[in-house]
């Protein structure tokens, strides 16, 4: 009976240690996947961008993102310059510049006349003057003497010359007043002045710069940019329907339209490339068209691309050639986005 009650008691002992161990081992979370779903907060100026270009790879409007980093037409930025992507980002910013004395440091006391007070501790210099306070005390406190209390001849001279006023000397002449001058003769005298030339009234908003290049030049082709009130979309390309808005793949803010490698690709409407490169992941040889401040397209995957930021097109315009870059065959990714968010290109395309 005794073995049996002193097995129970190792059982039991064995098993309170093992639930205690269980309890007391750590929790261990996989916090990865949730940083890469993180949206970015900040993004970095590389060479060949457009602030276009950065507001469309971050699902932005362009004008958000200027306001945010308060840039202005025509979007001038510069390689390695850091941009808000968000109004979080913006306050975290202005918040970890407030506190940053509240971080254990200390703010330190200036001297007058401009002079930072030692750094080993020594306050002296904000202690009051003892000195001077006793001196003006004594000086307060004790009576004047008979000869001091009587003014001298020159200090009642002196304040008598103050009260009446500068006098001029006898020996120097007056200078008389000259004439005054009647308005209407002054105006007759001077000469009206020239207008000035006005200069031509350039749209605002209608272009971009590129981080890394000298200032744009006036458009290549001639043509001026005049956004247009309403879009006469036409496809821009022929071809088979292959992908349609939201449907699978990578990118499904647009329609896939099948074709032969170096067909051309059309401007789908009249406007301003606002982009034209290959530094959008997923997108291949891209192409932003500016068409006016509501509407911007997009054309994906090209070959080669038959125009540079800036240029101005009209709709039917060949822009690009269709290529695979970024895609398993050969085809034009296309996309429609309405102030920053996208739209179903077949809403506005005719049908066919």
């Amino acid at each position: 009976m005794r073995k049996v009650f002193l097995v129970s008691a190792v059982a039991m002992a064995v098993a309170g240690c093992a639930a205690q161990q269980e309890y007391s081992t750590p929790q261990v979370r996989d916090l990865s996947v949730s940083r890469e779903s993180t949206p970015a907060s900040h993004y970095t100026v590389e060479a060949g961008d457009t602030l276009y270009g950065i507001a469309w790879r971050h699902d932005m409007d362009y004008r958000d993102l200027a306001r945010l980093n308060q840039i202005g037409p025509p979007y001038r930025i510069q390689p390695g310059q850091q941009l808000r992507l968000s109004d979080a980002a913006a306050a975290s910013s202005g918040e970890s510049r407030s506190g940053e004395l509240g971080q254990g440091q200390v703010a330190t006391a200036t001297a007058l006349g401009g002079g930072t007070a030692a750094q080993t501790g020594d306050d002296d210099w904000l202690l009051p003057d003892e000195e001077a306070i006793e001196r003006n005390r004594r000086l307060t406190a004790e009576p004047l003497s008979a000869e001091e209390g009587v003014p001298s001849d020159t200090a009642i001279a002196g304040a008598q010359s103050i009260a009446e006023g500068p006098t001029q000397p006898e020996s120097q002449p007056q200078t008389p007043p000259e004439p005054s001058v009647e308005p209407e003769a002054a105006t007759a005298v001077q000469p009206e002045p020239e207008p000035e030339p006005q200069p031509e009234a350039q749209p605002q908003d209608a272009g971009t710069e590129v981080a890394g290049e000298p200032e744009r030049q006036p458009e290549s082709n001639g043509r001026g940019y005049t956004p247009v009130a309403e879009v006469p979309w036409q496809w821009p390309a022929d071809g088979e329907l292959v992908g349609r808005f939201g449907e699978g793949g990578s990118i499904t803010a647009g329609i896939d339209i099948a074709g032969q490698k170096g067909q051309p690709v059309r401007a789908a409407g009249p406007g301003i490339v606002v982009y034209a490169g290959s530094g959008v992941r997923g997108y291949g040889n891209l192409i932003l068209l500016k068409h006016n401040d509501q509407y911007l397209s997009a054309y994906a995957h090209n070959d080669s691309l038959r125009v540079t930021e800036n240029d101005v097109v009209e709709a039917g315009q060949v822009i690009a050639t269709m290529g695979d870059s970024d895609a398993e065959s050969a085809r034009l990714h296309f996309e429609v986005r309405k102030d920053g968010q996208p739209q179903d290109p077949l809403k506005f395309l005719p049908e066919r």
